[in-house]
């Protein structure tokens, strides 16, 4: 812009591009309409109205050139006036003097001749040429002159407009008025014309329309367009353009209408239709001028008019719609019709139709527009039409026709290509609105069957993929579809519903079947269309941008996922199709980089989904990734079977910013994160991926999160020194100096210390992020310095530390290991006790000791809703009373409710029934089955199950379940026993089912490991924490019977299940061991028998997290796959399928929630559910089977939704998950649910939760790890 502007400038006085400046200056129908001729009359007007004359180049120029030619005459004549009167002043005024002076010389007089030959020269010049300097200015670049670029409109520099519509030059008679009508409607009196077109451009706009003789002006002045001549033409535009400008609604809609009426009279005169193109040939658009700029000023009305015609009555809405649409459908409908019609005509103008597209933007638009177009049904029929004609025989190549600048002629295949274009937009314009498309089906003569909203989508695929279209047309369709679908549902769907991508994967299966000659070094021999693999892309790109795209893709099919049939019949060949085509890409080395980029990017959509990962992790492009990682980063991959050297051998072509994407998609899931440990390369990926994020400027904390639920993992994270700068960020955020941050209110810079907090709350969601955090390659140093500081200068970096230490607190692993390793217990009470009052009865309540009692009650009383009252976190206006604050343990009793009055009446429910009429009875599976039916009966009616009832079930159940086969573990001492029955009865009948001697039955040759207190290992000081914790909580509900010694009997059956059943020692506390002695009420045998017994189960895997941790030594498992890559994945696929709204949600968040849910299931939920639901949990697990697991997480959030959904893409959900109590739990309202999730998923679920017990390390070499 700057270099027009002094191109300008150089320009010499009066030149044509300092006259197009003016006009740019002006209003763009006053513009469009040619006022060059009246150069002098503009300058006059805006010399006496517009403040910034001085500012127009033409005024500059000017000065410029009087300075040059007459500044020393007007010197010598100052000097000559100062001798001659030697300083008397005299009556007359000198500069008038002077100026007549000046007037008087021949200087002066060759000056304004000079000027006005070179301002009429170049006003000459451009009415001449005015297709080319004005008209034609569309089909320029923009690199063209600036006048083809000005936007008159938005000029601040000139109120001439203004000036015009508010002040008229002239106010007539009446009877004038009625004196130029006659003139105007005389037949060739050109001077009668002038006269009155001067007059009628000078008086008040809007004042003709309101005269008796407005239809005979009307008429006159549609005929002055028709005329031949340019000068009566151009002045009657010029009427038209300032009525269109006025602010008088009537003029405005008869000057527009006047127009449409000027338009249709060319096509229904002989004489003018001879000016318009015919259909196939050459345009030469200098014949057809005036038509074209009629145009061209209508269309430019018409993409103003949305923003104004709210303003209008509905009447004049109607009347200018449906006079539109009128004049459009003009030889529309003649078939035999050789020349353009206004549609046409009109690409030649606004081939994007822009005004169309702003006239169905809003709701009321559509409403009016699609009305007009149902009444004139002969334009959506041509559209359909000529696009399907068009299609058919397309040219390969289009001609631009003369490249020359200043020509005006257009090749017929590029007239064709404006008119495709044209039409082609406007069916995408219309089919992108419901309304739109309700106009179809369309009855197209040539052809047999309707054409649908569908079978024009799938005409527009099918024309992308074909290889004779030309490259300009493929490149529209794909463009123009890419758009359409791209983060729309709906527009996606109606794509997937017309058969998009069926048919983009016919149409490369087909390319594919013709390029499978390859030679052993994988390499095509044939060549596939960069531009038909772009195309194929980007629409899938588009599609795949939206659930519903990814679910069609993924799902192969229409109906939803959530049927009966669950995901079980669903077939992987439509995905794995795409993921074939990806492949293909990656593996080219002829392909360009932005191809490469651009399938990463369908493939990221596509694993960016549990479907997708559960679908897609295993097609071999995932293996060729790892491979590749394997061998840039120089790691052995693993020996491969036979055959499959030749898949090794087709490495990709892909380099390290290529696979950036596909890697942190992988990252983003807990299946890909245990994927790429197991093959050894997840320090590698981490250490390529997490630079370049911290490089970037911003690490996605969502991966963050999820790394940090593996070892591995976390300690890439430490040792890269990730989360030294977050907290770098927090201290500059307490202190007021953040980078660009503005002075914030309290509340503002609150919120945003909590933001900034985020991502280290969110890695403190898991065990091994907390550990890392406190640790000395964490943050050790920089938060336990401002944890257990007293410095009153330091408050706020305190309060962040606490609220850090909150976080971590919330998971009982991490609680227990933190207190022995950095005793923070008796830290916080000491730090309390300096805030207490004098008698230490008290705490002084601010914001910290608050956060501090919230930690210390959490820590030290274990308990769900009705258990405990834990105290809120942060205190607000809905936090309930608050308890006393205190300085030392135990706490106050404030803090544990009173429990209930119990009846005296005893009401035997019927599991208690269930289980003492069948005490002698045959324990079988139609035993299991009728235990089921009482628990669900008993559950449902909202009643609770004893303790010694949920042991008895759980005994017996095990002792059944230990007779199938299909129910052992792989690998376990019973799965290479074959079992001599199918039904156990027990041994040692009782009067009462509590009273059972413990021992459970076992199948013949088998035996539990048995084993002495004496000699075994002692346990971890982590363990030795969790058992107070846990035995606290036993003796405050009274679950333990025994008189004494319940420590020491609970940290041998620690010892026992560590030395005997384990495969390893636990780097965690072991949760199911110490709920399964609450439960057997301190019984030392009935607990080790069930514990030795259910290690041999499949369920016991799922149910036992460190069980599954220990099988690494003898399976493919990974220490918590089994509960994030097993149970939380597929909650995730059950969850994004039943209720894809909350699995959004969820996903929106940043903090990762599924983090918390994973340290639920390992404690099963102990201190986050009532006691009787940790039973409930346990035994609907143990009787309906393992992929209950995943079914009670998803009822789980499902009762949580109202809370996730509320605090949506805001850091409170994560902290109120983690700090808050749940309440309102009841594992019978949400049974049904859960059946029916087992019903639908089963097929699926139960599958991929136990395959990877079944892949034992002795049957092939170990992992590289």
């Amino acid at each position: 812009m700057a270099g027009a502007k002094m191109k300008i400038s150089q320009e010499p006085a009066g030149s044509k591009v300092q006259i197009k400046d003016l006009l740019a200056h002006m209003d763009p129908m006053i513009y469009l309409a040619g006022t060059a001729d009246n150069t002098s009359e503009m300058l006059a007007y805006v010399a006496d109205m517009d403040p910034a004359f001085h500012k127009l180049e033409l005024v500059k120029g000017l000065r410029k050139e009087l300075r040059s030619r007459l500044g020393q005459a007007i010197e010598n004549r100052a000097v000559d006036y100062l001798e001659q009167h030697k300083g008397k002043m005299r009556a007359d005024n000198p500069v008038d003097v002077l100026v007549e002076r000046i007037k008087g010389e021949e200087i002066y007089n060759n000056f304004v001749n000079d000027m006005g030959e070179s301002v009429k020269k170049a006003v000459q010049d451009i009415s001449e040429h005015f297709d080319d300097e004005i008209v034609t200015g569309m089909f320029s670049h923009e690199e063209d002159e600036l006048a083809y670029n000005a936007s008159p409109n938005g000029s601040n520099e000139s109120s001439l407009n203004s000036s015009l519509n508010q002040s008229g030059l002239l106010f007539l008679h009446p009877a004038q008025y009625n004196n130029i009508a006659q003139g105007l409607l005389s037949k060739k009196d050109s001077h009668a014309w002038n006269e009155g077109l001067n007059i009628l451009i000078s008086v008040t706009p809007g004042e003709p329309v309101m005269q008796d003789c407005w239809p005979d002006l009307k008429k006159g002045l549609r005929d002055c367009l028709l005329e031949e001549s340019h000068e009566v033409f151009g002045k009657s535009l010029k009427v038209h353009c300032k009525l269109l400008t006025s602010q008088v609604q009537n003029a405005v809609k008869e000057a527009y209408l006047n127009l449409l009426e000027a338009v249709a009279g060319f096509y229904m005169s002989k004489k003018h239709l001879s000016k318009i193109p015919l259909k196939g040939e050459k345009v030469d658009l200098k014949p057809c001028g005036n038509i074209i700029r009629i145009l061209k000023v209508i269309t430019d009305f018409q993409k103003e008019l949305p923003l104004l015609w709210i303003r209008y009555p509905e009447r004049y809405v109607d009347d200018m719609v449906e006079s539109t649409f009128s004049v459009l459908s003009l030889h529309v409908g003649k078939r035999d019709s050789t020349i353009m019609n206004v549609l046409d005509m009109l690409s030649f103008v606004d081939c994007d139709v822009f005004w169309f597209r702003r006239w169905v933007h809003g709701q009321w638009g559509r409403n009016k527009t699609f009305s007009a177009m149902k009444s004139n049904s002969t334009i959506l029929l041509y559209l359909v039409s000529y696009c399907i004609q068009y299609l058919e025989n397309c040219p390969e190549t289009i001609d631009s026709g003369n490249s020359s600048s200043l020509s005006s002629s257009l090749s017929s295949s590029m007239v064709s290509f404006l008119r495709f274009i044209q039409n082609f937009k406007l069916i995408m314009a219309i089919i992108s609105s419901s309304d739109g498309r309700k106009l179809f089906p369309v009855n197209v003569p040539s052809r047999e069957e309707l054409v649908t909203v569908q079978g024009m989508i799938q005409m527009f695929i099918k024309a992308s993929c074909d290889s004779k279209m030309s490259k300009e047309v493929v490149m529209e369709i794909r463009n123009q579809l890419q758009k359409y679908c791209s983060r729309d549902e709906v527009r996606s769907w109606i794509l997937c519903d017309a058969g998009a991508v069926e048919t983009l994967l016919h149409e490369v299966s087909c390319l594919e079947d013709f390029s499978e000659k390859k030679d052993r070094k994988g390499k095509d021999e044939t060549n596939i269309s960069p531009l038909f693999l772009k195309t194929v892309l980007s629409i899938l790109q588009s599609i795949l941008s939206t659930q519903v795209g990814q679910r069609y893709i993924l799902l192969g099919r229409k109906r939803k996922a959530s049927s009966k049939s669950g995901l079980s019949t669903v077939t992987k060949r439509q995905a794995y199709e795409v993921m074939d085509l990806i492949h293909f890409v990656l593996r080219s080395e002829k392909l360009n980089v932005h191809l490469k980029k651009r399938a990463v990017s369908v493939c990221c959509f596509l694993l960016s989904s549990p479907i997708g990962i559960h679908m897609c992790l295993g097609h071999p492009l995932i293996e060729s990734v790892i491979g590749h990682l394997q061998k840039n980063g120089s790691k052995q991959p693993k020996n491969l079977s036979q055959g499959e050297d030749l898949k090794m051998e087709e490495t990709l072509c892909l380099n390290e910013s290529q696979s950036l994407p596909l890697l942190s998609a992988l990252l983003s899931t807990y299946k890909g994160i245990s994927l790429l440990e197991s093959e050894g390369i997840l320090s590698l990926v981490l250490k390529q991926v997490l630079p370049q994020m911290a490089k970037n400027g911003k690490i996605n904390q969502k991966i963050l999160s999820c790394v940090c639920t593996s070892f591995e993992g976390s300690s890439v994270i430490g040792e890269l020194g990730i989360l030294l700068p977050y907290w770098e960020i927090i201290c500059l955020a307490t202190a007021g100096e953040e980078p660009g941050q503005q002075p914030q209110k309290e509340e503002d810079k609150e919120e945003t210390l909590m933001a900034t907090l985020a991502p280290l709350l969110s890695v403190t969601g898991t065990y091994h992020g907390a550990k890392l955090l406190f640790s000395e390659g964490g943050l050790l140093s920089h938060v336990s310095h401002y944890l257990f500081s007293l410095d009153e200068t330091q408050e706020e970096l305190h309060r962040m530390a606490l609220y850090i230490l909150g976080s971590a607190t919330s998971s009982l692993d991490s609680m227990v290991c933190l207190q022995t390793s950095t005793n923070y217990q008796e830290q916080l009470l000491a730090q309390q006790s300096l805030f207490s009052v004098d008698d230490g009865s008290a705490v002084i309540i601010d914001e910290n000791s608050i956060i501090r009692n919230h930690i210390l009650v959490k820590s030290y009383l274990l308990g769900g809703s009705g258990e405990r009252i834990l105290p809120p976190l942060i205190i607000d206006s809905t936090s309930s009373i608050m308890p006393q604050l205190f300085s030392s343990y135990p706490p106050p009793k404030d803090y544990i409710p009173e429990k209930p009055i119990r009846s005296m009446h005893k009401k035997q429910n019927e599991v208690w029934r269930f289980l003492s009429d069948t005490r002698h009875g045959l324990h079988d599976i139609g035993w299991l089955n009728h235990c089921r039916k009482a628990v669900r009966s008993v559950v449902v009616a909202g009643e609770d199950i004893k303790n010694w009832l949920v042991m008895d079930i759980i005994e017996r159940s095990v002792r059944i379940l230990l007779a199938s086969t299909e129910e052992l573990l792989p690998g376990s001492p019973l799965s290479d026993k074959s079992t001599t029955g199918t039904s156990v009865a027990p041994t040692s009948p009782s009067s009462s089912p509590s009273s059972d001697s413990g021992q459970i039955p076992m199948p013949p040759e088998y035996s539990a490991p048995q084993s002495t207190a004496e000699n075994l290992p002692p346990v971890s000081e982590a363990h030795l924490a969790a058992v107070e914790l846990v035995l606290r909580y036993g003796s405050e509900l009274q679950l333990l019977t025994g008189s004494g010694g319940c420590k020491d009997s609970l940290l041998e059956v620690l010892s026992f299940t560590q030395s005997k059943i384990l495969c390893s020692n636990p780097e965690r506390c072991d949760w199911f061991v110490m709920v399964m002695f609450l439960i057997s009420g301190g019984n030392v045998e009935r607990c080790r028998n069930v514990l030795s017994h259910i290690s041999g189960l499949l369920v016991g895997g799922i149910l036992w997290p460190c069980f599954s941790d220990s099988l690494s030594v003898t399976h493919e498992l990974l220490p918590g796959e089994v509960t994030f890559s097993g149970i939380i994945h597929n909650a995730q696929l059950v969850l994004s399928i039943e209720i894809p709204m909350l699995f959004s949600v969820i996903q929106a968040n940043s903090s990762c929630i599924w983090n918390i849910i994973g340290e639920w299931i390992r404690c099963l939920f102990l201190g986050v559910l009532p006691w009787i639901e940790v039973c409930h949990y346990v035994i609907m697990v143990l009787l309906q089977g393992p992929d209950y697991a995943v079914y009670f997480i998803v009822a789980f959030l499902r009762h949580l939704q109202k809370i996730i959904i509320k605090y949506t893409g805001n850091h409170k959900c994560l902290t109120l998950l983690q700090t808050s109590t749940i309440t309102g739990w009841r594992i019978g309202e949400h049974l049904s649910f859960m059946e029916g999730l087992s019903r639908r998923h089963r097929r699926t679920v139960l599958p991929a939760l136990i395959s990877s017990f079944y892949n034992l390390r002795h049957e092939c070499p170990p992992r590289q790890l």
